[in-house]
């Protein structure tokens, strides 16, 4: 039996695909959009303490262009 002129083998991994490949776009709309929670929290929080995000995450283990 084939459905969509594929055999059931190769249409169960092109639903498959179809859904790995939206699990971005929902994890970004329900977290990002709905929830209301930037992308980058750690940037976000520290830039509105006022400290320089680059030198922090320098710090505590994040890496920088040109640093260690």
């Amino acid at each position: 039996m084939t459905i969509l002129g594929m055999p059931d083998a190769m249409f169960l991994v092109f639903v498959a695909t179809l859904l790995a490949g939206s699990l971005g776009a929902m994890h970004y709309v329900v977290v990002h959009v709905l929830l209301g929670k930037p992308v980058n929290d750690l940037a976000a929080d520290r830039a509105a303490e006022g400290g320089d995000s680059t030198k922090d995450r320098a710090t505590d283990g994040g890496q920088i262009d040109g640093g260690n």
